[in-house]
C-alpha cells in the first residue's frame, strides 16, 4: 500500500493541533454559563499614523548658461530633485507596554514623462521594531529592522552637526512646521539652531542595535551589527559593519571605549576585501564652568591595493567659562591621519579613492571620491589634516554675534587639487543636474554634484615629475555670523549676516591670506531679512555675493592664460504662508548671476521660482 507522505507530515500534525485547540475551547465553553459577553481578541495597544504631503515645483529661465543647460533655457520641473517622496506615512504602534514598531510608507512620482512606470510606492525606511525593557539592574533597548538613525561617537558613527552657521532662506525638505510662520526665524535667532528631525547629527543604520543603560556602577553600553548607507544596497556580496562602546560615568564626567568596523567584498569570487577599522576612547570632564572633552584613537583602511597600517585620530576640545575671558571660548585641537578612513564619521575622506559596492550597475560610480585638499567651513573635519579651531559667541543688546576661526595644515602631500564650494547659488546650481550625482561636469569638467550642492576643483602646478605636490598646504578659515532682531512698522524683523573668508597657501599664516600669495582665496557674504506681516505671513528676503580668486601657481585658462577669477551674485525674495494648522505654502523667487573673468565659458545668468506646499498630519 502506497503511503501518502503529505498526509503524514502535513495533515496529521495540523489535525492534531486543531483537535487540541477544539477540545480546549470545548472545555472552556463547558465551564462557561453562556457564550456572551464575548471577550475581544488581543489587539495592538496603540497604533498611530502621521506623515506629510509635499508638492514642489521649480521654474528656471537662463539667459546665459552652460551648454547642456542652454539646450532647454526655460525649464519647468515638478517633483523633488532631493529625492524626497511626495507623500510619506509614518506608521507606528505598540504590541506590548515595552515593545514598539515603526515603519514608513511612501508614494512618489518623479513626473519625468515615464508614465505609470515612475509612479513609485513602497517602504522608505522599512519596518523597524523597537523594544525596551527595564530590569532590576538596568534597561535594555533593542532597535532592529528597517533603517534607524543613530549616533555613537564622532569618530565612529556620527555626522557633523556644525555650529549652526548657515542661512535659512532656502528650506530643506525635512524642515518641520512651526506653530506660527515667524517661529522658524525666532528660534534661529534665539538658539542658533533650527528644529530638525531625528536624523540631525545621526547616520542611517540597518541591522540591530542593542543599548544597555542604567547598569550598576554607572556603566552603559551599545552593540551594532548591520549595514550603513555606503555598504548596503542590493548586492549579494557579503558586506557589513559592526561597532559598539562601553561607557562609565555620568554627563559631567565619563569615559567610553568605542569601535566601528566595516568589511565588504568588491568581487563575486570574494578574493578582494576592503574596509576600515577604528578604535577610540571618548571622555568628558566638567567642573566650575570648565569643560574638557574629546576623542582619541587609531584607525586604518585596507584593500587589495592599499594597506598602510594604523594612523592616529585626535580631537580635543576645551570650553573656557565666561568669567575668564568675559565671553565663552572653545578651543579645539584636531589631528587625523590620512590612514584613517571612516565613511560614517564626522570627517571627510581626502586621501583614498574608493569603489562602490551597492548593487549592479553602480560599480563604476565612486562612493567617496576624495574631496582633495578641500576648503571646508569651521567645524568640518577631514582626514590628512591637523589644526586648531577657536569659536566664541556673545550678545550686544539685540545683536547676537558668533565667530569661528581655523588654522590647519595637511599632514602628507597627497592631493594636487583644491576643492571649494559656491554657497550663494549652491542649491540652484545643483538643480542643473537632477537625480544623479555626476562628477567632471560643467564647461571645464571641474564640477561635482553632491546632495543639494556642488563643489569645484582647481589644479595646482607646484608638482614634481611624479605629479606629487612639492609644497605643504596650509588653510585659514574665518566665519562671522550676526543676528539682529528689531521692530519695523510695528512688526518683528530679523536680519542675519553670514560671512566666510578663507585661503589656502603653501606657508603658515596666522590669519586668512588676502594677497596673491595664496593658491586660492574665497569670500562669501550672505544677508537675509524676515519681516512678520501677520501671524500667518512672513516676507523673506536674501542677498548674496561671492568672490573666488586663484594665483598663477594654479592652472590657467588656455585662451586668457589667467587663473580663476570668479564672482557670483543672488537676490531673492519670497513668502512663508501658514494656510492652516499643519499646512504651509512657501514661495521663493531668485535672480542669479555668475561668471569667471578668466574662463569665458564658465558663466550663467537667469532666475528661478520655487513653490512648495507642505501638509503635516
Amino acid at each position: 500500500m502506497r503511503v501518502n507522505l503529505f498526509k503524514i507530515f502535513i495533515l496529521l500534525p495540523l489535525l492534531t493541533i486543531v483537535g487540541k485547540g477544539f477540545s480546549q475551547d470545548t472545555a472552556k465553553l463547558a465551564n462557561t454559563p453562556g457564550i456572551f459577553p464575548k471577550s475581544p481578541a488581543a489587539t495592538l495597544q496603540r497604533f498611530q499614523v502621521s506623515g506629510y504631503y509635499r508638492f514642489i515645483t521649480n521654474v528656471r529661465h537662463l539667459q546665459e548658461g552652460y551648454t547642456d543647460q542652454m539646450k532647454t533655457p526655460f525649464n519647468i520641473f515638478v517633483g523633488d530633485d532631493s529625492q524626497i517622496p511626495q507623500l510619506l506615512l509614518n506608521l507606528g504602534g505598540s504590541v506590548a507596554p515595552n515593545t514598539r514598531f515603526y515603519t514608513d510608507f511612501y508614494l512618489w512620482s518623479p513626473m519625468m514623462g515615464g508614465g505609470m512606470v515612475e509612479n513609485v510606492k513602497g517602504l522608505n525606511l522599512g519596518v523597524s521594531l523597537t523594544g525596551t525593557h527595564d530590569f532590576e539592574h538596568g534597561t535594555l533597548q533593542v532597535q532592529t529592522g528597517g533603517i534607524n538613525w543613530y549616533a555613537l561617537t564622532p569618530f565612529t558613527f556620527h555626522s557633523n552637526p556644525g555650529f549652526n552657521r548657515f542661512t535659512v532662506f532656502e528650506r530643506n525638505p525635512w524642515d518641520p512646521m512651526t506653530r506660527n510662520a515667524i517661529d522658524r526665524y525666532q528660534t534661529f535667532y534665539q538658539t542658533g539652531a533650527m528644529n530638525q528631525d531625528t536624523r540631525w547629527g545621526r547616520q542611517a543604520f540597518q541591522g540591530i542595535i542593542l543599548d544597555a543603560s542604567n547598569l550598576p556602577n554607572g556603566f552603559s553600553g551599545t552593540m551594532m551589527f548591520g549595514k550603513t548607507q555606503l555598504n548596503g544596497g542590493m548586492s549579494p556580496l557579503p558586506n557589513q559593519s559592526v561597532g559598539g562602546k562601553i561607557r562609565n560615568g555620568n554627563e559631567n564626567r565619563y569615559i567610553s571605549f568605542n569601535t566601528f568596523n566595516n568589511q565588504t567584498w568588491s568581487d563575486s569570487l570574494l578574493s578582494s576585501r576592503m574596509g576600515f577599522s577604528i578604535h577610540t576612547m571618548e571622555f568628558t570632564w566638567k567642573k566650575n564652568g570648565w569643560k574638557m572633552y574629546g576623542e582619541t584613537g587609531l584607525g586604518k583602511y585596507y584593500s587589495k591595493v592599499y594597506n598602510k597600517g594604523w594612523g592616529e585620530a585626535v580631537s580635543l576640545k576645551l570650553d573656557i567659562p565666561n568669567r575668564i575671558l568675559s565671553l565663552p571660548v572653545q578651543i579645539h585641537y584636531f589631528r587625523i591621519s590620512p590612514k584613517v578612513i571612516n565613511n560614517s564619521s564626522v570627517f571627510w575622506n581626502s586621501s583614498i579613492l574608493e569603489g562602490n559596492n551597492t548593487g549592479a550597475g553602480s560599480e563604476a560610480q565612486l562612493v567617496l571620491a576624495p574631496f582633495s585638499s578641500s576648503m571646508v567651513p569651521v567645524g568640518q573635519l577631514t582626514n590628512n589634516r591637523t589644526g586648531v579651531e577657536l569659536n566664541t559667541e556673545t550678545s550686544i543688546g539685540p545683536l547676537k554675534v558668533n565667530a569661528g576661526y581655523t588654522v590647519a595644515k595637511e599632514l602628507e602631500r597627497i592631493a594636487t587639487q583644491i576643492t571649494y564650494a559656491h554657497p550663494v547659488n549652491n542649491l540652484a546650481v545643483s538643480r542643473f543636474w537632477r537625480w544623479a550625482f555626476p562628477s567632471g561636469v560643467g564647461p571645464y569638467a571641474n564640477l561635482t554634484k553632491v546632495y543639494r550642492g556642488v563643489f569645484e576643483s582647481v589644479d595646482i602646478l607646484d608638482v614634481d615629475a611624479q605629479d606629487k605636490p612639492m609644497k605643504d598646504k596650509y588653510f585659514n578659515t574665518a566665519e562671522l555670523q550676526m543676528k539682529y532682531k528689531t521692530r519695523f512698522l510695528g512688526r518683528d524683523l530679523f536680519v542675519n549676516y553670514l560671512g566666510n573668508y578663507a585661503s589656502v597657501q603653501h606657508f603658515m599664516a596666522p590669519f586668512t591670506v588676502l594677497t596673491e600669495k595664496a593658491y586660492l582665496r574665497t569670500y562669501y557674504h550672505q544677508l537675509e531679512a524676515y519681516l512678520r506681516l501677520s501671524q500667518n505671513l512672513v516676507w523673506c528676503n536674501y542677498a548674496g555675493a561671492e568672490r573666488v580668486v586663484a594665483n598663477y601657481d594654479t592652472r590657467t585658462d588656455a585662451i586668457s592664460r589667467r587663473p580663476k577669477n570668479q564672482e557670483g551674485y543672488a537676490i531673492a525674495t519670497g513668502f512663508d504662508i501658514e494656510m492652516s494648522k499643519g499646512a504651509g505654502l512657501y514661495i521663493r523667487q531668485r535672480k542669479m548671476q555668475y561668471r569667471d573673468r578668466s574662463y569665458s565659458k564658465d558663466r550663467y545668468k537667469g532666475w528661478e521660482t520655487t513653490v512648495e506646499l507642505k501638509i503635516f498630519f
